[in-house]
């Protein structure tokens, strides 16, 4: 891995990409959310047009556009992280914060993943046994596949298209040997300025009172927020690991790191 750099700054790891993935390592971390709202304003600066998140389904377009629209019915997206995005304390509450920056930004939401009912029913048609045996493709390799059309689709409607994109990591890069990522999906049709920025570190709280520390770096750097190039796992785009501190978010959201 490159040395780190404290200048964290958005615009420089983005260069000329027209699709920059933001991965975070966990869905436990509220502090990752927040980070990404730092990216995009800094990205919206820079040119970026859309933002596609994994935590909202397809089949919310129309919500979500009402809501990109006219500012009301925010509530319907705010349930829809509180029933089925609960992972930690405050998750469910910087996701829709984070969905609120994206249109404050001037940035168009774009809804990518599956219902929980559809994911349930590609589970039954192919199991991972018969997915890593190659046989047919699992949930994962499916939902890629998804994401990876809606966002071409995009970037090809027009040459000003620059997407930012919010998901685990694992959907950005391979997850395993038979679960291609939309790293490399999203080269097969031809888009190949991409850039993967991996968020790490932070504080993890279960709830308000269960907080466990999120970093895996040495001591001297588990309070320090960085970026550095690189991924210490397969990655087939230019790609950063952006290093948030241990440090929890309180309910205000304000974090100064």
């Amino acid at each position: 891995m490159n040395k780190i750099n404290t200048d964290v700054n958005y615009k420089t790891m983005a260069g000329n990409a027209r699709l920059v993935m933001l991965g975070e390592s966990n869905h436990n971390t509220a502090g990752y959310k927040y980070e990404a709202i730092k990216a995009i304003k800094q990205l919206k600066a820079a040119g970026f047009t859309h933002f596609a998140i994994e935590m909202l389904p397809q089949s919310m377009k129309e919500q979500v556009a009402f809501y990109q629209r006219t500012g009301k019915g925010f509530e319907v997206i705010q349930r829809y992280f509180n029933d089925n995005w609960a992972w930690g304390y405050l998750v469910p509450h910087a996701y829709g914060e984070l969905v609120k920056a994206a249109r404050t930004a001037g940035l168009k939401i774009v809804a990518l993943d599956m219902t929980l009912d559809q994911m349930a029913s590609l589970d039954a048609a192919c199991s991972s046994d018969n997915a890593e045996a190659g046989i047919c493709k699992d949930t994962h390799s499916k939902r890629n596949d998804s994401w990876t059309n809606n966002i071409v689709s995009i970037i090809k409607e027009s040459t000003q298209h620059r997407v930012l994109a919010f998901m685990h990591r694992w959907h950005a890069v391979e997850a395993a040997s038979y679960q291609e990522g939309i790293d490399t999906l999203i080269q097969k049709q031809g888009i190949h300025n991409v850039v993967f920025i991996d968020f790490i570190g932070g504080m993890l709280c279960l709830t308000e009172n269960d907080c466990r520390e999120g970093s895996a770096e040495d001591t001297p750097l588990k309070q320090q927020y960085f970026y550095r190039e690189g991924f210490p796992y397969k990655s087939a785009i230019k790609s950063f690991q952006v290093h948030i501190p241990e440090k929890r978010v309180n309910s205000d959201g304000e974090l100064q790191w």
